[in-house]
């Protein structure tokens, strides 16, 4: 059992967004931009979506898990420092610049898009769930859409992903998953099944350049 239910969450959560206006509509625009930079590469383009990446893992760590939902879950402070460690990996990849950030199509790069689109979607799908708008999630600013668009940036890296990237958004999306079945969020029902999809497209694409390169 958990220490609070779906509404309790969605209140708590609908607090939190009220606190942060109006950063909520400014965070879904700079993950939409994120996405673009993938399809419209510019100079520093990859530099700026690792280092976008990292200030969303951060900020969630801390501000959202640590600094908020610690006064629901005494279980806050583990996943804050998860996700903090996230983040230093992203910010280690931005400083780093190694890796490029490049929508090429085929099935991976459909998947990547189609995932990708669906995280800054997550507050259209709220409403149709029967959320107030002030309750909607926005990616960059809480777990479930931010898990989801850092999984499809990852399966639209150009060549081989660093596959440690990607163990913490799995580990999510089985921890959001189950609170989703326990809570009884249906629109959240599918984070499990997206999360090793991920992985699966994830390990074939490694897969498949590993042998081009051989």
């Amino acid at each position: 059992m958990l220490p609070f239910t779906a509404d309790i969450l969605f209140s708590s959560i609908a607090q939190y967004n009220r606190a942060l206006w109006p950063l909520p509509p400014m965070a879904l625009l700079l993950g939409l931009a994120a996405v673009l930079l993938t399809v419209r590469p510019v100079r520093d383009g990859n530099r700026l979506i690792g280092a976008y990446l990292a200030a969303a893992w951060l900020w969630i760590g801390i501000g959202y898990h640590l600094l908020h939902f610690a006064r629901l879950d005494f279980a806050a402070p583990l996943y804050g420092a998860l996700f903090v460690l996230e983040g230093l990996l992203f910010l280690w990849i931005a400083i780093r610049g190694r890796l490029a950030f490049r929508f090429r199509g085929g099935t991976v790069g459909w998947a990547g898009l189609a995932l990708a689109m669906l995280a800054l979607a997550w507050p259209l799908v709220d409403r149709l769930a029967g959320l107030g708008w002030q309750a909607e999630r926005v990616v960059g600013l809480v777990p479930a859409p931010t898990t989801i668009l850092t999984l499809a940036l990852l399966l639209l890296v150009a060549g081989r992903t660093p596959w440690y990237l990607a163990i913490v958004p799995l580990l999510w999306t089985v921890v959001a998953g189950a609170t989703a079945w326990i809570l009884w969020i249906p629109q959240d029902l599918g984070l499990p099944a997206a999360g090793p999809l991920a992985i699966g497209l994830l390990l074939w694409k490694n897969r498949r350049y590993g042998s081009a390169r051989s």
